[in-house]
């Protein structure tokens, strides 16, 4: 989990939380520094993001007072959602079982009612000893922030060639035990993948596994594509090792007129 408490990339996406007894919600405006490069719809990553904070806000009070590790996050589209929807997303467990927790995030488009993404997720408790959250676990408290720039420039993502991105290791993009967040993996994976493509497009479906931490960074996502299918190798390039794969379906992004 992010660490909810000072300005963070993560608290800038602008997600708002509550928890209503076994329920935590989040409610969100899409703004354009949020959506896919030459579209008007929300990144599929951003969407990952968000579920990996109310899923794990879910996880969280559960493992109270360690802290929670996503194992693998995995997002599909439905309607998808575009620059000035509303959406909510509720966050629930679906199982919890001794070792691991599994969660399903719901996004709905607030005003219509229409489905906007399902996601799954997947967590335990960290091995380490020392991640605890001092006084316990704080709950769904964040704050929604405003992204002034888009995404991209505001991790400070480089492309370095066709499929291959990097992510920096920076304080403001970090989960609870130090490594760089789930979501900002996530979105060196989109990346990579849409660096691929010709027209503008987007994810319908990412499937991130997390395999350790990425301690040194910066995160190095290098796609390959295959037709609309790609896969991705996300390597702790400080550490020169694997740490995250990825799958992910490409799709061309619909207008909002286009949505039924």
């Amino acid at each position: 989990m992010t660490d909810l408490g000072r300005s963070t990339i993560i608290a800038e996406l602008g997600l708002h939380t509550a928890a209503d007894g076994p329920v935590v919600r989040g409610r969100v405006a899409i703004v354009p520094e949020v959506c896919a490069p030459g579209t008007t719809m929300v990144r599929t990553s951003v969407l990952a993001t968000w579920a990996d904070i109310v899923t794990g806000f879910v996880a969280g009070q559960t493992v109270n007072p360690r802290v929670p590790l996503t194992l693998d996050l995995e997002v599909q589209l439905q309607s998808g959602a575009h620059a000035g929807d509303r959406v909510v997303v509720d966050a629930t467990a679906v199982k919890v079982g001794r070792t691991v927790i599994v969660c399903e995030a719901r996004f709905v488009d607030e005003l219509a009612g229409t489905p906007v993404a399902v996601a799954h997720a997947s967590f335990i408790a960290s091995p380490d000893p020392d991640h605890v959250f001092a006084g316990g676990f704080p709950g769904p408290t964040m704050l929604g922030g405003r992204l002034t720039v888009p995404l991209a420039e505001r991790i400070g993502a480089r492309t370095i060639a066709p499929g291959c991105v990097e992510v920096p290791h920076r304080p403001d993009g970090l989960n609870a035990s130090g490594g760089i967040q789930g979501g900002l993996v996530a979105f060196a994976a989109e990346e990579a993948v849409l660096s691929l493509a010709a027209d503008a497009s987007v994810l319908e479906a990412l499937n991130v596994r997390y395999l350790r931490q990425f301690s040194v960074g910066p995160a190095q996502a290098v796609a390959e594509r295959h037709d609309g299918m790609a896969i991705v190798h996300l390597t702790d390039a400080g550490a020169g090792r694997l740490c995250a794969i990825a799958s992910a379906r490409l799709g061309r992004a619909s207008r909002p007129d286009q949505q039924t």
